[in-house]
């Protein structure tokens, strides 16, 4: 058994292309300073003594601007090209949150909260329209995995580090990290990688590749991505209100709180690879798509069944962490599969701006919900979304098997 398992995870590591090792490293520099919005509720509300209220609004200035950004960033990586749109995006994020740090009033969070996920975020429909072209057609939920593994090393680190940093030296050093870290990705980028051209391949013997010309015209997509908007908004909650709540309610110090968003890094640092190497062989990933949105969902109405307390916790950041290893890059690898190189930028950008679109929404949502009904009743509506988009995806996956059937 010993010897299969490690047989597994070489095999699930083998055969990726150095550039997409090269990426995924720089992504892990910049990611493990990407901590400052995991940690800006409790800033707000302990340093700065904002309202629940206000919070949501500023953390919805984030998701606004993120919506702007996966935009912005799509258009530009079809038109400019992925690596001029990623490196340009990085040096630049990482001076404005020089200045975010010295920000005090509501306004002024609001709109730094705007910029600096506009110019951050565009970096995010370049990076996943990179894959293809960096790892390759054949590899690229495997490519997308690695890369995923590397975002969330990258968070895992810095969570634990942050915690302890914010313990000692409060939250205003963490804009500063995060600033340098983006900077250093940004000069590792243009020094180890070049652009590649991606060449989309004719396989023989097989059944040509319908050809979509405008993601807004596909309407299975578009369902799609109204699904993967309802379950942003659950996935979100996990990232924004929950370190609140395991401040107020669970009486979990900083460190505390860091280390538990870690304990879903490490998850994801063991699991995932060696999991996504057997679900790609899977003909039927849409149905492991939709387990991973009922693990998120139970994730929070965990809480609500064992109560709260750091049981519930652990328990919570486990099918959490489970759910999001078989959601996201299935998903992910779904929307590039729907997608060919002259409008991978759009099919990436729309799915990016989904999730954005879930950043404004959700904490205003899940503030306003915890402030005046309490967290129980929010957790209970999470569920309820969750449920939503179990019930279009599976509608979707009947539509995906029908199509297949005709195509045979």
């Amino acid at each position: 058994m010993y010897q299969n398992l490690r047989q597994l995870y070489i095999d699930s590591f083998s055969g990726l292309t150095r550039d997409i090792w090269l990426l995924s490293f720089i992504t892990f520099v910049n990611r493990s300073g990407s901590v400052v919005f995991f940690f800006l509720s409790i800033y707000l509300a302990v340093e700065l003594n904002f309202s629940k209220i206000d919070i949501g609004y500023i953390m919805a200035s984030h998701g606004a601007g993120s919506v702007a950004g996966a935009f912005v960033g799509g258009w530009l990586t079809d038109r400019v090209g992925y690596y001029r749109v990623m490196f340009w995006s990085l040096l630049s994020v990482g001076f404005l949150f020089f200045a975010f740090s010295l920000v005090k009033t509501f306004w002024m969070f609001c709109l730094m909260g705007f910029l600096t996920s506009v110019i951050g975020d565009a970096f995010r429909p370049a990076g996943m329209a990179s894959i293809v072209a960096y790892g390759g057609e054949e590899l690229k939920t495997r490519s997308m995995s690695l890369y995923r593994l590397a975002i969330n090393l990258g968070i895992g680190l810095g969570s634990a580090i942050a915690g302890i940093l914010a313990g000692l030296f409060g939250y205003r050093v963490l804009f500063f990290v995060d600033g340098v870290t983006c900077i250093i990705a940004a000069l590792l980028f243009i020094y180890l990688m070049k652009e590649e051209k991606e060449v989309e391949k004719k396989i023989k013997h097989k059944t040509p590749k319908i050809i979509r010309h405008s993601a807004y015209q596909d309407g299975w997509y578009l369902i799609f991505v109204l699904c993967w908007f309802l379950n942003a908004i659950v996935f979100i909650q996990i990232f924004h209100v929950l370190p609140l709540f395991c401040k107020e309610v669970l009486m979990m110090s900083e460190t505390g709180v860091g280390v538990l968003l870690s304990y879903n890094c490490v998850l994801i640092a063991i699991i995932e690879m060696p999991l996504v190497y057997i679900l790609a062989k899977k003909r039927d990933q849409m149905g492991y798509i939709i387990w991973g949105v009922i693990l998120i969902a139970m994730s929070l109405v965990i809480f609500n069944i064992m109560g709260f307390n750091i049981y519930a916790a652990v328990m919570s950041m486990t099918l959490f962490s489970i759910g999001e290893i078989i959601n996201f890059p299935l998903s992910s690898s779904l929307a590039l599969g729907r997608s060919n190189p002259n409008n991978r930028g759009q099919y990436m950008g729309l799915y990016s701006m989904a999730f954005s679109v879930g950043l404004i929404i959700a904490p205003l949502l899940g503030f306003r919900i915890a402030e005046s009904y309490g967290y129980a009743v929010l957790w209970n509506f999470m569920g309820v979304l969750a449920g939503i988009a179990t019930i279009g995806l599976l509608y979707l996956r009947k539509k995906q098997i029908v199509t297949l059937a005709i195509e045979r």
